[in-house]
């Protein structure tokens, strides 16, 4: 079965919203009580890492239209290295390295971060990095900066969003179970 340009953007983009959509559901059903406080020692709490990727998307459509976005901080053997070799492995298994850290551009602050206010504010912000993402799809070069991998094509960037996403769900499925 043969793939078009966009027939790839339309299946990327419903599997991304998928992705939002769990998250979203995950991060409402946290108890209250639960919303502010670490998942773990050291980790950031639910509140701190739906703001993590309101800003994640938020920076990635901020350089859409041609404004900046997070600053490349790996050397370009490095880089070349694990786009070769991580970043594959990365959008096939659906799994991030377990200790992988954000660029400061998109770290959270301490918070009280509203729930639904931020929640809202999430959805909007994925929904139009989304929008961008596959109105820019067939555009050569896109660039969407990651702070390890460097310029990413929109197909790349989308599916990493949507692993990112659903990453950070699990992270906090915990919690909204007890």
């Amino acid at each position: 079965m043969s793939h078009t340009p966009k027939r790839d953007a339309t299946h990327a983009a419903a599997e991304h919203q998928a992705a939002v959509q769990e998250f979203l559901a995950t991060a409402r059903a946290v108890p209250e009580r639960e919303w502010e406080r670490p998942v773990a020692r050291g980790k950031w709490s639910p509140a701190q890492i739906a703001e993590h990727l309101r800003l994640t998307y938020a920076v990635a459509q901020n350089e859409l239209a041609g404004g900046s976005g997070v600053k490349v901080r790996t050397s370009w053997l490095l880089r070349t290295f694990l786009r070769w070799r991580i970043l594959p492995r990365i959008l096939k298994t659906g799994k991030l390295p377990e200790g992988a850290r954000a660029t400061r551009e998109i770290r959270p602050g301490d918070g009280p971060f509203d729930r639904e206010q931020l929640l809202s504010a999430l959805a909007t912000s994925a929904r139009n990095a989304e929008a961008s993402i596959v109105r820019h799809w067939d555009d050569r070069p896109i660039h969407l900066t990651h702070h390890i991998f460097g310029g990413l094509d929109a197909a790349t960037t989308m599916r990493f969003a949507t692993v990112h996403t659903r990453h950070h769900a699990r992270q906090i499925a915990e919690r909204a179970s007890g």
